[in-house]
């Protein structure tokens, strides 16, 4: 019964963790093409103009598969996890995911009025106006999916006492519809999906714009793709600074809502208030071993607090400990990707022209690929610190799971699926930006087209 359940696990895990990658592109260009929109209004830069159409082209086409991949997700959410969906239904949880479709909705609507009938609004600032609730539907989906996974990091909305007593009864009581929509590590889990996921998807444009910038020899496509790279480069900048703040600030809620999992990321065998930094290591028995590892470290970025560690807990509760892994490494990532990010911009703002650095740019390229590894190993890091729970000590995936074996063969066509869809995904997406000439996109829709782009 164990490989099923385990299936269940992967088959979630890899279906998520494709869709976030489409994801964070779509919000990465929305954002883009919202700031460029006011920066057109603001000086009528005939290259911010067309980098708005080519921005439109592979943001629809990221829509539409975003869109059915939720879908799958979605269908996924029931048939393999039900009773876990049972409990989502029976309490306040189901509203948000009633509020992720307005959300949706919002988007939908106004992105087909941007492109379909933008022309029939003549005003530059209404036309920017028109791209705002495309930014705000994007981003708010992502958001209520995240207050959903902070739901189930630190339950809230019902009786769980009542809950975890009834055994396989599972009674529900005292439910309170409005309570999932602020639990005690909401905003902190939303503070860090709003930084993280842009980040992700501005830096993976940002790092095709700095290739087509060197790989170009057209002056109007190279003056595009500068405007577009100083756009990346500053958003980077900002959103990097708030991923490091909403990190720092999510550490903090672990130690006071899971502390297990904290002391699983830590690698804290035992509890104390003067405990070391270990990067990677195992544990054996109630010491580190291997790694690198700093003395007193975290008890002093932790203020002297009583840290947890892995022996207050039965050891059928601990989590994986790879999580440690996966964090040091995100770590890491994160330190060399703020770095980057940093040195470049102070290049920029120095007037070093970094842009015309072939170098810079497949380093630029190499960096998104980071980038998007760092946000899967964070979302690997909370996800699997979670277990064995699906609902933090409420509700264990093991109770949660579908046991039917015939999900082994739709669930590998998916996998297979996704392994086509996501390389596929990018490769249009890139072709469809520069899917017209340069002069096209610089002149605008011709005069009495509908379309917008």
């Amino acid at each position: 019964m164990s490989e099923i359940v385990n299936f269940d696990r992967f088959l979630f895990a890899f279906t998520i963790g494709s869709h976030i990658l489409i994801v964070s592109l779509s919000i990465g260009m929305s954002i883009m093409i919202c700031l460029s929109e006011f920066l057109l209004a603001r000086t009528h830069d005939k290259y911010y103009g067309a980098l708005i159409r080519r921005l439109v082209r592979p943001f629809v086409v990221s829509f539409g598969i975003g869109t059915g991949s939720g879908i799958v997700m979605a269908v996924e959410l029931v048939n393999l996890f039900p009773r876990f969906m049972t409990l989502v239904s029976s309490t306040g949880v189901i509203a948000i995911f009633y509020v992720e479709i307005f959300a949706f909705f919002l988007e939908t609507i106004f992105l087909v009025i941007y492109v379909y009938y933008g022309n029939t609004f003549k005003g530059r600032y209404t036309r920017w106006a028109l791209t705002l609730p495309i930014m705000i539907g994007t981003l708010l989906s992502a958001v209520l999916i995240v207050m959903v996974n902070a739901w189930m990091n630190t339950p809230n909305g019902f009786n769980i006492a009542t809950y975890v007593a009834s055994g396989s009864s599972y009674t529900i009581t005292g439910v309170n519809p409005w309570a999932p929509f602020l639990t005690a590590s909401t905003g902190y889990e939303v503070f860090h999906v709003v930084a993280s996921v842009p980040l992700t998807g501005i830096m993976l444009l940002g790092g095709f714009f700095a290739y087509r910038y060197v790989r170009s020899e057209n002056a109007d496509e190279r003056a595009l793709f500068r405007n577009a790279l100083r756009l990346a480069v500053a958003l980077g900048l900002i959103f990097v600074v708030l991923a490091i703040v909403a990190g720092a600030l999510e550490i903090d809620d672990l130690w006071r809502y899971q502390p297990l999992k904290y002391a699983a990321i830590e690698l804290n065998p035992v509890p104390g208030n003067n405990l070391p930094w270990t990067l990677f290591g195992a544990v054996s028995g109630t010491a580190v071993v291997g790694g690198l590892e700093i003395p007193g470290l975290q008890g002093f970025l932790e203020g002297g607090k009583m840290m947890p560690g892995l022996s207050q807990y039965p050891q059928s509760q601990w989590p994986p400990l790879i999580i440690h892994d996966t964090f040091d490494a995100m770590f890491l990532g994160g330190v060399l990707l703020g770095l980057f990010v940093i040195g470049y911009a102070g290049l920029w703002l120095l007037k070093k022209k970094p842009f015309d650095h072939p170098i810079l740019a497949y380093v630029f390229v190499a960096f998104s690929a980071l980038t998007a590894t760092i946000m899967e190993l964070g979302w690997a890091t909370d996800e699997i610190g979670r277990q064995p729970w699906i609902v933090y000590n409420v509700l264990t995936v093991t109770n949660a799971a579908n046991y039917n074996t015939d999900i082994y063969g739709p669930g590998i066509v998916i996998i297979l699926a996704y392994l086509v869809i996501v390389p596929f995904t990018f490769w249009f997406m890139a072709r469809v930006f520069r899917g017209k000439p340069i002069e096209v996109d610089l002149a605008g829709p011709v005069g009495g087209e509908d379309v917008n782009y």
